[in-house]
């Protein structure tokens, strides 16, 4: 799999399955998420993560869970809401490992060929930039065919620099 490091806003970049940040309660009132609901048709996508969490019976989501809606306005086929923290917002790299092959796993399903992928845990999470790039890499050692293209889109080339800094180090080709 084609793997490509940059900075970008992650909504602008076109993909087959965007992974976005998401929190226990699926409110997307953070990171990425609060920027799709912002977005033309993003309270369709929040009513279709509300249904999903009612359908649960469950006031939260497990931490690791992988909820799909559609894509709203966004240039991509599915969003695939992305829970790497728990209800008091802290995490870990084995969390974000699990969650980032959860992820990984249904944009296969779903056919995908291109994920966008954030940071994970490290907007309201503790993470930093360097924990998320080593969760990163230990998912990568996972063969993804068919799925041809994970581009990690980050707020600034700063963060992208750090997370390549960590997968060139630990051997990946970025």
């Amino acid at each position: 799999m084609n793997l490509t490091i940059f900075a970008a806003n992650i909504l602008d970049v076109p993909a087959d399955v965007l992974v976005s940040t998401a929190n226990p309660w699926l409110q997307m009132t953070g990171g990425v998420n609060l920027a799709i609901i912002l977005r033309p048709q993003g309270e369709q996508i929040y009513d279709e993560l509300q249904q999903h969490l009612r359908g649960t019976g469950l006031p939260y989501v497990a931490p690791g869970t992988v909820v799909q809606t559609g894509p709203g306005s966004l240039p991509v086929k599915h969003i695939l809401h992305a829970v790497s923290i728990d209800p008091s917002y802290d995490s870990s790299v084995e969390l974000v490992v699990e969650t980032i092959t959860r992820a990984l796993t249904l944009a296969r399903e779903l056919g995908a060929r291109s994920v966008n992928l954030p940071a994970l845990a490290t907007g309201f999470g503790p993470l930093l930039l360097e924990e998320f790039a080593a969760a990163l890499d230990r998912a990568l050692q996972t063969d993804w065919s068919p799925l041809e293209t994970l581009n990690v889109v980050l707020k600034t080339e700063e963060d992208a620099e750090k997370v390549r800094a960590v997968l060139k180090a630990a051997g990946q080709n970025v």
